[in-house]
């Protein structure tokens, strides 16, 4: 049985990877001793439900509008303009490299 949507176009490993690393001890123990609380995971475990429905979809643009909604797309993912440390920690290069 094949998906309507290749791993190329929707990847659920991904979400699923996400998912996980967030319900984690290690995770989990860092936010309880920054926060004083546990992360409840929701955005990540709504992504991975959308990430499933994105797999089923079988017109391409409808799954990455799907995905556009997810707090993945919107936060994180390749887009390092997005990241909480960029121009704090480090800063961003108009080409990523070692060099």
């Amino acid at each position: 049985v094949t998906m309507p949507q290749p791993n190329s176009t929707v990847n659920v490993l991904l979400y699923f990877d996400e998912w996980s690393r967030c319900i984690g001890s290690r995770y989990q123990t860092d936010r309880l001793y920054r926060y004083g609380k546990f992360d409840g995971c929701g955005e990540q475990w709504n992504d991975l439900k959308i990430a499933g429905r994105a797999k089923l979809q079988n017109n391409e643009a409808d799954a990455e509008k799907l995905l556009r909604q997810t707090y993945y797309r919107k936060h994180l993912g390749s887009d390092l303009t997005q990241s909480p440390t960029a121009g704090v920690i480090w800063e961003l290069k108009e080409k990523p490299g070692w060099d």
